[in-house]
């Protein structure tokens, strides 16, 4: 697996006498200058792992499109299965980021599959688990599960599988809990850590993102996710105050100097908006759930009131 993945993430940068081909250049941003950005050789085996099939179809194109050389066929099924019972490794989880995100064939076999939560339980236990995990494989679960959450049909699915318990959930005994409402716990839990140790705004973003993309699909949200929903807003609202407040106090005492007081204003101004943009984003997935799905989450309504 480690070899693998060095396989298919190494890129070869192209020197400065060589040309440049046309196709199958990597330009690491978009808005550099040509001459100035690095180029990188295409890599045959991310090209290989990106246009891989599933053993199961038939080696004609479904679309009727030609294939250009030998495509590598993979039985999906047992791929699935194997990460399922292998994401507590690092390098697995990194193995299933790069499926997911590179390979359209996969993330669709993924997205039709009806036991989800052989993938997710394992991501969801890792998260929970935060505090023993670096940011970089935080970052890796917060974009599969992005990835995953744009589609409807996944949002749909994930609210309709109701988990008998969740054994390692230790804060409060959860039985016939729906897989929606268990990443919706979790994911709430991964933004409280992160506001209290890691204090990443993109971490932030990620998870927000998930949530707002699940919100229109909400579906008989437990007691326990919509009051954690709604105590999520309460505690950002509270900590957006709090950062008010002493922006005003701290320019009035230093007003006599003017400079102290403009660069405290700015990091102030900052941190405010930040948290000004996490509470729009809140509020907008509890409007979804109330404009979308209202009759189906009496327990988001209640939580509320």
């Amino acid at each position: 697996l480690l070899v693998l993945l060095i396989l298919i993430h190494y890129r070869k940068c192209v020197s400065m006498n060589e040309s440049i081909p046309t196709d199958g250049v990597y330009m690491s941003d978009s808005n550099t200058n040509v001459k100035d950005a690095p180029a990188f050789h295409e890599n045959p085996y991310c090209k290989a792992l990106n246009n891989a099939k599933d053993i199961q179809f038939d080696h004609a194109d479904v679309e009727g499109n030609a294939q250009n050389g030998p495509v590598v066929r993979l039985s999906f099924a047992s791929l699935f299965d194997a990460l399922g019972t292998c994401l507590k490794d690092e390098s697995s989880v990194l193995l299933l980021y790069s499926l997911v995100h590179g390979n359209c064939d996969f993330q669709e076999y993924v997205l039709v599959r009806t036991d989800l939560d052989t993938l997710l339980m394992p991501i969801l236990e890792m998260l929970y688990n935060a505090s023993r995990k670096t940011s970089n494989q935080i970052y890796m679960l917060l974009i599969i599960l992005l990835i995953l959450s744009q589609d409807s049909t996944f949002n749909a699915s994930v609210h309709k599988l109701v988990l008998p318990s969740v054994p390692w959930y230790q804060e409060r005994l959860m039985h016939q809990t729906s897989l929606g409402s268990l990443m919706v716990v979790v994911l709430i839990r991964t933004i409280k850590y992160n506001l209290s140790k890691l204090r990443d705004v993109y971490l932030h973003t990620n998870c927000l993102a998930i949530l707002a993309n699940m919100g229109p699909h909400a579906h008989r949200l437990s007691a326990y996710a919509s009051q954690r929903l709604v105590s999520l807003f309460d505690m950002l609202s509270r900590k957006y105050a709090k950062l008010a407040e002493l922006k005003n106090d701290k320019a009035l005492k230093v007003m006599s100097d003017q400079m102290e007081a403009d660069i405290i204003s700015d990091d102030m101004s900052t941190e405010l908006h930040i948290y000004t943009d996490f509470l729009r984003i809140v509020l907008e997935i509890i409007n979804a759930i109330l404009t979308y799905a209202l009759p189906r989450n009496p327990e988001v309504v209640y939580a509320i009131l």
